[in-house]
């Protein structure tokens, strides 16, 4: 039976593919945060509504290339495109072969979980998890492939992204609010997923950290602060409001990832570094420096509200005092037996979906071995690439989502991965676009070159 979720979804769904483009892809990036939900009630598996909204994402693309389309999909060229289709290739291959040579290795299997996999390692063999990792990486690179090719203006999308940062953000906040309360959440209308493991949150312990719409608060920070180091690389380069960096850095509290707080402050501190305030021998920008200092003063503000209130020892727990868990060492015993699955294979992994430790590095060398691994991050730093000039601030989410990924996040073919990449790749191939037509105007009428030339100048400085 369809859950009430479920329904929303697909009438949504149903609805945005008789429309422009930019509706179903605004919908499929709002549905990829719905993490713990599933479409359809079932006892021991879930589907969740990216899988849903996506699926009918490439349908449409399907349909409108069969009435025709084969114009537009010439416009769908963009940096990192056959890296892409390179790196799915190489791990779908991998999760119907490499388990059968590899059959009997131990592994972590994802099922058991990282804890328990400490004690409990399976033999390796084919599972339903190298076909459910395969069939969630195909889609994520199709719906990359659809979003370069269906572009408009791109404005509708965009709401749509800051919709769901400020949607996930709620979430949060009235999950702490029911706590602060004494009031019940109703859980149950968000976490009916049941293929995963739900975190859950006590209404008496304020040591509980909120998971938003995602199964562990761990999942919830990595969005976060992909959000939040795109609203802070703006503020510092443009000076754009400080209530989405605000609302951000807020949430990240309340998650208490310390996966998420060591990740936004290293890259506060980068991007610091990459937007500098002094410059020898006596220059000082002022404009910058005012913006640091009221960056600072709000950090500051967030950090000072969160050690006052009762999330005050789990705030020390998850980070001066994260090396001293249990689950500490289970990550890192199953980081160190992925790199030791590595050298057993001899380099080529034991297939995608096969073994799941706890960062994205181990995963990917032990699943997809050493050529995956390389092929992947040519890929996604190729894919961001499209945004590097007319859009650093999606670079520097990109980038942030990347080091949180790199430090607790095995799965690679993670929906808000893909949806991010989509995202990315559609703002750049509309910039791209926009000069191409310029280029061609330019062309045909020559006394139009000169302002066809500063005209694309001025694009490239357009934020």
């Amino acid at each position: 039976m369809p859950t009430v979720i479920g329904i929303i979804f697909l009438a949504a769904s149903v609805f945005c593919f008789f429309l422009g483009d930019d509706e179903l892809f605004a919908l499929l990036i709002f549905s990829s945060i719905f993490q713990s939900s599933s479409v359809i009630a079932l006892k021991d598996a879930g589907v969740t509504p990216y899988y849903l909204v996506g699926a009918v994402f490439v349908l449409q693309g399907i349909y409108r290339y069969a009435r025709g389309g084969k114009e537009r999909a010439k416009q769908a060229s963009f940096k990192g495109k056959w890296w892409m289709v390179a790196f799915g290739v190489i791990a779908i291959v991998s999760a119907f072969t490499l388990p059968f040579v590899f059959a009997g290795i131990p592994v972590y299997e994802q099922h058991i979980g990282i804890d328990d996999g400490f004690f409990l390692r399976p033999p390796l063999q084919f599972r339903n998890a190298n076909i459910s990792h395969s069939v969630s990486l195909l889609l994520g690179v199709l719906i990359v492939l659809g979003a370069a090719k269906r572009v408009r203006n791109g404005v509708l999308t965009g709401r749509a992204y800051l919709f769901t940062f400020y949607v996930l953000a709620g979430v949060i906040t009235v999950q702490f609010l029911c706590l602060l309360l004494g009031i019940e959440f109703p859980y149950a209308l968000l976490q009916n997923n049941a293929g995963g493991s739900m975190q859950m949150v006590d209404t008496r312990d304020f040591a509980s950290r909120f998971p938003g719409t995602f199964t562990e608060s761990s999942a919830a920070g990595q969005v976060l602060v992909c959000f939040t180091a795109g609203f802070l690389a703006e503020r510092l380069k443009v000076g754009r409001s400080l209530i989405p960096v605000g609302v951000g850095l807020a949430a990240i509290m309340l998650v208490r990832s310390s996966t998420a707080i060591v990740a936004i402050a290293v890259v506060i501190g980068l991007l610091c570094l990459w937007h500098p305030i002094f410059r020898f021998p006596f220059y000082i920008n002022l404009v910058r420096l005012r913006r640091v200092a009221l960056l600072l003063v709000l950090g500051a503000l967030v950090l000072a509200l969160a050690i006052f209130s009762p999330l005050r020892d789990s705030l020390i727990m998850v980070t001066l005092q994260k090396q001293e868990s249990g689950s500490f060492v289970n990550r890192l015993a199953s980081d160190a037996y992925a790199l030791n699955l590595f050298v057993m294979t001899k380099g080529i992994g034991v297939g995608m979906g096969s073994n799941r430790p706890s960062s994205l590095i181990t995963s990917l060398l032990s699943t997809v071995g050493w050529v995956g691994l390389i092929v992947f991050l040519l890929a996604y730093f190729k894919l961001l690439s499209n945004v590097a000039r007319n859009r650093p601030d999606l670079l520097w989410a990109g980038l942030s989502l990347f080091l949180c990924i790199a430090i607790a996040g095995p799965d690679y073919d993670t929906p808000w991965i893909w949806v991010f990449l989509a995202f990315a790749v559609q703002m750049g191939s509309i910039r791209n676009q926009g000069i191409g037509a310029i280029r061609q105007n330019a062309r045909s009428f020559p006394r139009e070159r000169t302002k066809y030339a500063l005209e694309t100048s001025q694009s490239a400085a357009i934020p």
